[in-house]
């Protein structure tokens, strides 16, 4: 990422080294706990954690030897990014009563609406709703039918 020399920048060694041995800790900590699952149950959490050791490594590597710079952060919104984790907070809540489908699809349009800046349209909205819809259908897909986990129904349609 090239930066012009009028832009304000942040030394970001030590956020950097702290940002990789927190995640190294918890990576070691997944595959630590990895241990007690079935083959089939580790794969995810141990393919993971395996991605996240690897990574944080090399970002770790990265702090020391090189002296990365960040572009110094605007302020945001804080409504928005409360109301995001709101959204994740409400959507976790109501897996249980609404089920995966319909909890997700609640959530990934109001995640959207919230985290989105610029202008509605017709055809941004649709291009929106077609690409949430396509990685709703790939976890549903992938977790329920491939790795064959559980998912939650939801207590509001069992009777339908």
């Amino acid at each position: 990422m090239a930066t012009d020399n009028e832009t304000p920048t942040l030394d970001a060694r030590s956020s950097d080294r702290i940002l990789a041995l927190v995640i190294i800790v918890i990576a070691i900590g997944a595959l630590v706990f990895s241990r007690d699952m079935s083959i089939m149950a580790s794969v995810f959490p141990r393919t993971i954690a395996t991605l996240l050791l690897i990574f944080s490594i090399a970002l770790l590597i990265r702090a020391f030897v090189s002296c990365p710079q960040i572009p110094k952060p605007q302020p945001g919104s804080l409504r928005r990014r409360l109301g995001l984790v709101g959204v994740l907070l409400l959507w976790s809540f109501t897996l249980k009563w609404l089920g995966f489908l319909i909890a997700s699809i609640l959530s990934a349009t109001a995640l959207a609406s919230l985290a989105h800046y610029h202008g509605w349209t017709f055809k941004r909205a649709l291009a929106y709703g077609l690409v949430l819809a396509g990685i709703i259908a790939f976890f549903y897909t992938l977790f329920a039918i491939l790795l064959n986990v559980p998912l939650p129904v939801g207590l509001l349609w069992r009777h339908f």
